[in-house]
């Protein structure tokens, strides 16, 4: 726990800093080769993924995640050749139709699940619209909000359970989730929204806040079960040890790929 602790001390301020106040390229490849070791991690975890294929499965990724930058039109050209490619590298030496079937789909999975989530959360902090009752623009404010109304959802789940948790949740897939943790959960994400409207956007009512908070703290435990999916699978304890405490990147970050899209189709909106 101490080390889960420290870590998050780090961390919190660096990735505040830059969000807020780093040039956004920064931040942007933060978010780019983020999603090539959250896809690389994804597809570790299965046997039949060569050491080659998560290099590319990776690489293939990143460029999804990056082509929000250059535009809608680019996203979906990148999205469609990257996995036209995908497909067409798995008929090279494909040894076993079995395994080679299921390298492709599997290499699909970790290319589309992550890299489009990810570009979700690259559109949000490319909005630089500016408002003139906040102090940042739309996708500083965003971003932060967004991984605010995650993050505290993932902390109040992991208080409300250990203080309260009686009734399993999913335990087939994830056993020591409960009911309880989740409710905690869920108000902890509401309460994250409502005070980045306080903070952050001013311009939104506090009812916007919390049903925002509610939304990305409801998909952002989907997220996080899906993932666990994945590790009981393969019977995999942690995606990987990137952070100290909280095991690979992509433990850290499920639930925020899955409310990076809520996100964005609300400031997209707003």
């Amino acid at each position: 726990m101490l080390v889960r602790i420290v870590t998050g001390l780090v961390l919190a301020p660096l990735a505040i800093w830059a969000i807020l106040w780093a040039p956004k390229l920064v931040m942007l490849a933060v978010l780019v080769a983020a999603a090539g070791r959250c896809a690389d991690e994804l597809v570790r975890m299965f046997a039949v993924i060569r050491p080659r294929d998560r290099f590319l499965v990776a690489a293939q990724a990143s460029a999804i995640a990056c082509s929000p930058m250059f535009g809608w039109q680019a996203f979906a050209i990148v999205l469609a050749l990257a996995t036209a490619f995908w497909l067409g590298a798995c008929l090279v030496e494909p040894g076993d139709l079995g395994h080679a079937a299921q390298r492709a789909a599997l290499g699909a999975l970790g290319m589309v699940y992550v890299g489009t989530l990810v570009a979700m959360l690259v559109a949000t902090f490319a909005v630089d619209r500016v408002l003139p009752t906040s102090p940042f623009d739309v996708g500083r404010s965003g971003l932060l909000g967004g991984l605010a109304m995650v993050f505290f959802g993932d902390t109040g789940a992991f208080f409300a359970g250990k203080a309260l948790g009686r009734h399993k949740l999913y335990p087939l897939v994830s056993p020591k989730k409960t009911v309880e943790g989740g409710v905690g959960g869920l108000l902890a994400s509401m309460a994250g929204g409502g005070l980045w409207v306080w903070l952050l956007r001013p311009d939104a009512s506090l009812v916007q806040g919390l049903a925002l908070g509610a939304a990305c703290g409801a998909f952002g435990q989907v997220g996080d079960f899906a993932e666990s999916l994945f590790k009981r699978a393969t019977d995999t304890k942690d995606s990987g040890s990137l952070l100290p405490g909280h095991g690979g990147l992509l433990d850290r970050v499920d639930g925020v790929l899955f409310a990076a899209p809520i996100l964005y189709a609300w400031l997209a909106m707003a």
